[in-house]
């Protein structure tokens, strides 16, 4: 299993001292393309990006998560710190089936 990580010059940087790859982004366009590209790779890979990133491509994100491909996606906090608030479970759930419990 691999390891890539999408984020801003300082994550990359100190994942890169710890041998993992990555990408430099700095915004959504460039993001999202790099989430593209390494989906349509196929590979066994987990994707690293930071919450930032992450916002700029929930739905691109969400559609890998809830589908049946990889890369696994996990997010983590940057150097700004944790966001205020994640998407809840339920909120996941109901994206993801399209009912409310």
């Amino acid at each position: 299993m691999e390891f890539h990580v999408i984020a801003d010059e300082e994550t990359v940087t100190g994942f890169r001292f710890a041998g993992v790859r990555g990408t430099v982004v700095s915004d959504a366009r460039e993001a999202a393309a790099e989430l593209d590209r390494l989906a349509r790779a196929k590979a066994d890979e987990v994707v690293i990006v930071t919450e930032r990133v992450a916002d700029g491509v929930r739905r691109q994100i969400n559609a890998i998560r809830f589908g049946d491909t990889l890369p696994l996606i996990v997010e983590i906090p940057g150097p700004e710190g944790p966001a205020a608030e994640g998407p809840s479970l339920l909120k996941l759930i109901r994206e993801a089936v399209g009912i409310r419990l």
